[in-house]
């Protein structure tokens, strides 16, 4: 019987990659006292390589898509019901932008960014662009589960997204930036947007827009808006802070806290007249001409108690919003 890739036949044997120790008996590995949870993948545009495993820095591959389909690649050699192990991806931020990303399979993994704050458009920040030609982070499928944390997503453009993706389901974005580019000074059509569903994720201490090339819309999502949660967030955009036009009713979401300047709307709820059940819209400070706009609740489940405590700005009068507004 010949020997497997590691080059042991019987006993044990210790993988540096992966530091996994197994015991193998003619050749086969038949057991794991140390196997880890879920990978970790390293990213650096610089010193990386497509060729690269992408398991140490040494190793590291040269884009996060490359890390993506590692990431995926080893997740599909689990059994079906072990396929919810995340992996990690870590995305050193350089003087040069990392390449857009644009896939379709990608679930239960966590971005981290190791770079400078992502509130600027200086080098070292860990940036994923799309520069003039593409959205910086697209999904073509469903996403689910994955997080972000301090990456920019930056793009130009009046036709591309900082963020874009049909459904996205249970994800988190902390203390991450959807940008235009300031150099280009162009308007994208979101910082975030979504034209499935948008349920179960978190939005928390991230940056939207620029002074330079605001957004039409901060937030965008048009089919579905189901049990997420909007915190603490700086939000500057042309037209939209944050805008759900789809037709199903938006179902327990939270949007507190944040800071909002549009133009025409900083937050929009037009599902067509089908009414909210349960969206709180609670202590946002909102500079716009129509602060809060949403359909009349109707008698469902929201209340018109549930828009409370907002200081807006609404078309130059300053009030504190206790009832909805529209």
């Amino acid at each position: 019987m010949g020997f497997n890739q590691s080059g042991a036949k019987r006993g044990f044997h210790y993988d540096q990659a992966t530091g996994s120790l197994g015991v193998f008996v003619d050749g086969k590995q038949v057991a794991d006292f140390s196997q880890q949870a879920g990978n970790t993948y390293y990213v650096n545009n610089i010193t990386g390589s497509s060729t690269n495993d992408g398991l140490t820095w040494g190793k590291a591959v040269d884009s996060v898509g490359g890390a993506i389909e590692l990431a995926e690649a080893w997740r599909d050699t689990l059994t079906a019901n072990n396929q919810y192990v995340r992996c990690a991806i870590v995305v050193q931020g350089t003087a040069t932008d990392c390449d857009a990303v644009a896939t379709a399979d990608c679930s239960y993994n966590d971005f981290i960014g190791v770079g400078a704050n992502v509130r600027g458009d200086g080098t070292g920040i860990a940036r994923v662009s799309g520069a003039n030609a593409a959205d910086a982070w697209s999904f073509t499928a469903t996403g689910r589960g994955n997080t972000w944390y301090n990456i920019q997503f930056d793009a130009s453009g009046t036709s591309y997204c900082a963020f874009d993706c049909v459904t996205l389901l249970r994800c988190k974005f902390e203390e991450c930036g959807f940008m235009g580019d300031a150099a280009k000074n162009e308007s994208l059509v979101a910082g975030l947007r979504t034209t499935g569903s948008f349920a179960g994720n978190t939005i928390e201490r991230c940056h939207i827009g620029t002074n330079w090339a605001l957004p039409t819309s901060g937030i965008s999502c048009s089919a579905g808006f189901d049990g997420n949660l909007i915190l603490d967030n700086t939000i500057m955009a042309a037209t939209n802070g944050i805008i759900y036009s789809g037709t199903p009713a938006d179902w327990q979401n939270v949007i507190k806290g944040n800071v909002i300047r549009a133009t025409t709307y900083g937050i929009r709820i037009a599902n067509g007249g089908v009414g909210y059940n349960n969206t709180f819209i609670v202590g946002n400070w909102i500079s716009s001409a129509d602060a809060i706009s949403r359909p009349a609740d109707g008698g469902t489940l929201g209340g018109e108690h549930s828009t409370l405590g907002n200081w807006v700005n609404d078309a130059g009068t300053v009030v504190v919003a206790e009832t909805a507004a529209g």
